[in-house]
């Protein structure tokens, strides 16, 4: 099985669907170290200069991007009867989610001012931006996204990468929120953002924590054989995980100074916290131990993409 799996990867790396790469802050200048091997070659590794981990051999630029594009992206008959005002009232799927969004850009941004959202799915934070008195726009790579964004959540959204993207307006503010981790050159895309922001301006990023309590105890039962597969850390969409170092890092390589950093454990973004597990809930978040990571960056200079 393990040796019918390789050669399956072999060729696919040989009809150019996979490709073997490297640390994408550090390039080849830094050593790796192994976490995890899949039956089929993928292997994970962390960069021992920066932290960041990463999948290798991954998808190249035009297979990653099929993952994400195509109209089989979400079932848009789901979507029939739906309407924001209905999500909105129900507190639906990522209610609860959005609104730490919203109340983490409070903390940094005023009203009246101006916010992209790269990668903003079906539009749900936009839209509840717009409500709070923000002028926001989105941009999303996916056309079924795209297209219930506009129709359904009623909000201004590009479908196009955000190479793509043109406009007059210099946002004071950023919203990257789990896409850094499915990007196949985040840094092109960082310093793309940084292109469209004003000067100390504020990006928002949220993204895998493989530093997180969830992520260490799982990487432990994995390497004492009590779990297979490496399921958590979600390739081939997943390309990479992060932690404070490893962030503040690209981001660093981007044109970006790092400012703050939370997370959000699920009873916060499910709307279950309560007496028995509010300190455990906070601390959590204040110290940023959960699972994924929020990191919060100001817009210091601006890289030269073509060098990038």
């Amino acid at each position: 099985y393990h040796k019918s799996n390789t050669q399956c990867l072999r060729k696919n790396i040989m009809n150019n669907k996979y490709e073997e790469v490297n640390c994408p802050t550090c390039a080849t200048k830094t050593r790796k170290e192994l976490i995890y091997k899949r039956d089929d070659g993928i292997g994970f590794y962390k960069c021992l200069n920066c932290n960041i981990e990463y999948a290798s051999p991954r998808l190249v630029e035009k297979e990653l991007l099929k993952l994400y594009e195509g109209d089989d992206w979400r079932d848009l008959s789901k979507y029939d009867g739906w309407t924001y005002k209905s999500w909105k009232n129900n507190k639906e799927t990522h209610y609860y989610l959005v609104q730490e969004n919203i109340n983490l850009v409070k903390k940094f941004l005023d009203k009246d001012t101006s916010i992209l959202d790269v990668g903003c799915d079906i539009g749900l934070t936009v839209k509840s931006l717009e409500e709070n008195g923000y002028y926001s726009e989105g941009v999303e790579v996916s056309s079924v996204g795209a297209k219930i964004a506009k129709e359904k959540t009623g909000i201004t959204v590009h479908n196009m990468q955000l190479r793509d993207y043109q406009s007059d307006i210099k946002f004071d503010g950023v919203l990257l929120l789990d896409v850094l981790e499915h990007l196949y050159d985040p840094i092109k895309v960082l310093t793309e953002c940084a292109s469209h922001m004003k000067q100390g301006g504020y990006i928002f990023i949220h993204v895998p924590h493989h530093g997180g309590i969830s992520a260490r105890f799982k990487r432990f039962l994995h390497k004492r054989g009590l779990k297979k597969g490496y399921k958590h850390f979600g390739f081939p969409a997943h390309i990479y995980t992060f932690d404070r170092k490893s962030l503040k890092a690209i981001l660093a390589k981007s044109g970006f100074e790092t400012l703050h950093y939370e997370s959000w454990p699920s009873a916060i973004t499910n709307g279950r916290v309560n007496i028995f597990n509010y300190l455990q809930s906070k601390l959590t978040k204040k110290l940023a131990l959960s699972e994924y990571i929020i990191c919060v960056a100001k817009k210091i200079y601006l890289v030269n993409i073509m060098n990038s």
